[in-house]
């Protein structure tokens, strides 16, 4: 018989509301841990952002993304100056004609990367095997493979280092109405661009900084050089090719108190001895990735006579200097000073050449600079 007094009643009820708090309590804690579950890759989802390239081209890329495809050697360059060369898992075929073999010293192990393009063709199949968060390429670059590539879910950027519409962007000889401004902007613009793809902006502001500082150290010394003392100069490159205005050259010439003497001319065009010979510059420069063109110039019947041959006025550029099509970090940095240097030697003997180059290298490649 059961005892209301004594509670033998009431525990077969306590036992089966233990049971049913337990089993409430269970069912609660996993409810919650699938609301967890289902709220964590909202969480992790990958932050993304709106650009407009150099091409004049919106597009929407990842933050911080890990694996990029350079087929633009001055980017290649910046993006490694800004310490994201470890994410670079493809470039460009010809990179060691483009930015000289002495480039695996900045980078090395980039002759083993894939390359799956140019800077005019690409393998749409090869760069998606790669699995790229972003693929950089230049204004030479078909419209139809960057289609083809953004058709995949591959977000493509170009990068042109100066400023202009968008027609004018496309085009290898652009119509710039004010060429400085151009660059400059350009150069800002690029590095800005690359240094978030890099996941770190405060290098592409130091980075720009410091060519600020160095391109002043140019401005301060040429104010000595009234402009009738300014020496006349000709780039050289093969086949008779020169730089006149519109093109980076022209215009760091003028920066380093040159006088471009095919000023007259537009963009990268071919010239005869003959015409050069009645220009009659005082200085011939020669890019050090055409290095046999200096020893053609000093044997040449066609070039004899010319002030700068007759005067043994012949420089070979450096490959720090990059004075090639576009400007780059190095070019505005070192390139314009050692120009400078060159031409006004007595006006620029407090600076140490070396030492800047050093400096330069250590800090934004990380290594010393081998010549």
């Amino acid at each position: 018989m059961l005892s209301y007094g004594g509670g033998i009643f009431l525990k077969p009820i306590q036992l089966q509301l233990q049971r049913f708090c337990l089993l409430f309590f269970c069912i609660l804690a996993l409810v919650l841990s699938g609301c967890g579950e289902t709220a964590q890759p909202a969480q992790e989802a990958q932050q993304t952002y709106t650009l407009t390239d150099q091409l004049g081209r919106e597009v929407t890329l990842p933050e911080n993304p890990q694996r990029i495809v350079v087929l633009q050697h001055h980017s290649l360059d910046i993006l490694v100056q800004l310490g994201a060369k470890d994410k670079v898992v493809g470039v460009m075929k010809n990179w060691d004609n483009l930015l000289d073999k002495s480039f695996a010293h900045v980078m090395p192990g980039i002759a083993d990367l894939p390359m799956p393009g140019t800077l005019k063709d690409a393998s749409v199949e090869e760069i998606a095997q790669l699995k790229p968060d972003v693929v950089i390429v230049s204004n030479q670059m078909p419209r139809e493979t960057i289609d083809k590539l953004e058709k995949l879910g591959i977000p493509v950027v170009g990068i042109t280092l100066y400023t202009a519409d968008k027609e004018q962007a496309s085009t290898l000889s652009p119509d710039l109405k004010d060429p400085e401004e151009a660059y400059n902007d350009g150069l800002r613009r690029a590095v800005t661009i690359l240094a978030r793809i890099a996941g770190n902006p405060d290098r592409g502001e130091q980075l720009l900084a410091y060519i600020q500082k160095n391109r002043q150290i140019v401005s301060d010394h040429l104010a000595e050089i009234p402009e009738d003392q300014r020496v006349r100069v000709f780039m050289a490159n093969e086949n008779n090719y020169t730089y006149g205005t519109g093109k980076y050259v022209g215009l760091a010439m003028k920066r380093a108190g040159a006088k471009n003497v095919a000023e007259t001319l537009k963009g990268y065009v071919q010239v005869t001895p003959e015409q050069v010979a009645a220009w009659n510059p005082d200085v011939i420069f020669v890019q050090s990735r055409y290095a046999p063109i200096l020893e053609q110039i000093k044997t040449s019947p066609a070039w004899r006579e010319i002030n700068a041959v007759k005067n043994g006025r012949l420089y070979m550029a450096p490959d720090y200097a990059k004075p090639w099509g576009n400007p780059t970090p190095e070019s505005m940095a070192l390139g314009e000073i050692w120009l400078a240097k060159t031409l006004y030697p007595d006006h620029f003997q407090d600076v140490d050449m070396d030492a800047l180059v050093n400096d330069y290298y250590k800090t934004f490649y990380g290594v010393p600079y081998d010549a």
